[in-house]
């Protein structure tokens, strides 16, 4: 385990190792604070886990070691038992480091190859065919109970709207799930019925 800032269970935390490092004590005397405010967490019916969970990492040696993974709740029990410049100092190190925790959650982790990076670029294209053709629903909607609202578009009125044959709208239509064909007809699923987008379910 190295001794960065890490995820515990979706908990942002620090390795005791590096707490012990930045107020300057040993680890061993860091760990017998620790467990002693487990047992007045424990006493007091409070969950010592919100604050210190146990965890365990191999020494040099190979051997295996105990050590704490503290929350930032965890950290504040600690700084506020430290005194002057000491106690100053170790509280704003442990709030940037939570800081770069929330910032690196928020931020989208790079593709780790070509294939990666490809396939994220599918799913936003799907998002925005996606996107598009809700927004092109919405505007058609809304533009039929404006001025025209009793005029009823036509297939052929849609696609030239947009440069393209109905032909082609009808496939997309289809591709989407907004639409099915039977004996060479066209009809809308049941999610779209009764929706305002036409006057009827058969639609071709």
């Amino acid at each position: 385990m190295n001794n960065e800032l890490i995820i515990s269970h979706t908990v942002e935390t620090i390795d005791s190792r590096e707490v012990a490092r930045m107020i300057d004590m040993k680890h061993c005397d860091l760990l017998r604070k620790v467990r002693n405010y487990e047992d007045i967490l424990t006493d007091a019916k409070l969950r010592p886990l919100d604050f210190f969970v146990p965890d365990e990492y191999k020494d040099t040696k190979g051997e295996t070691r105990k050590c704490y993974l503290l929350t930032k709740k965890g950290c504040e029990m600690v700084a506020n038992k430290l005194t002057g410049e000491k106690g100053v100092i170790f509280t704003a190190q442990y709030v940037n480091r939570f800081e770069e925790m929330e910032k690196a959650i928020k931020t989208p982790a790079l593709p780790n190859n070509y294939l990666e990076a490809l396939e994220r670029l599918v799913d936003e294209v799907r998002l925005n065919e996606q996107l598009t053709l809700e927004n092109n629903q919405l505007r058609f909607k809304l533009e039929m109970k404006g001025n025209e609202a009793n005029h009823l578009w036509s297939i052929d009125e849609i696609a030239k709207e947009h440069n393209i044959s109905a032909k082609a709208l009808n496939k997309i239509l289809q591709n989407k799930k907004v639409q099915y064909t039977r004996k060479g007809r066209w009809y809308l699923y049941r999610r779209y019925k009764n929706k305002g987008y036409t006057k009827q379910s058969l639609i071709g």
